[in-house]
């Protein structure tokens, strides 16, 4: 590998962290954690200098995620009357981004 081959893909990383945006209730009207949240949010302007390959959406508490490759992405599994909160990460080839800031705090009624 020549000198430039190195310095080049030396300067790849893992991306910014996302931008969280807003949750949709999409719940599905059945009982204890069978509700469902859309929850959107904003590519990071900076990708590590390569194609992000997915983002994973988080909930708080309970830890369900969504994974996808835009917004917005669907987070299964949330129970009726609950408070969450969402973050995002970005991946690409090399790695994962840190997580968003948490999104406000959205109560799933189903």
């Amino acid at each position: 590998m020549s000198l430039f081959g190195i310095i080049a893909s030396s300067d790849k990383s893992v991306p910014d962290a996302p931008t969280i945006g807003t949750a949709t209730n999409v719940g599905s009207g059945r009982a204890y954690n069978n509700g469902r949240a859309d929850v959107t949010f904003t590519a990071p302007t900076y990708t590590g200098r390569l194609p992000i390959t997915s983002y994973t959406i988080t909930s708080s508490p309970g830890g369900f995620t969504g994974t996808g490759a835009a917004s917005p992405i669907s987070v299964t599994g949330l129970q009726s009357n609950t408070a969450y909160t969402f973050t995002v990460t970005a991946t690409n080839s090399v790695g994962t981004s840190a997580a968003s800031a948490a999104s406000k705090q959205w109560k799933l009624h189903n």
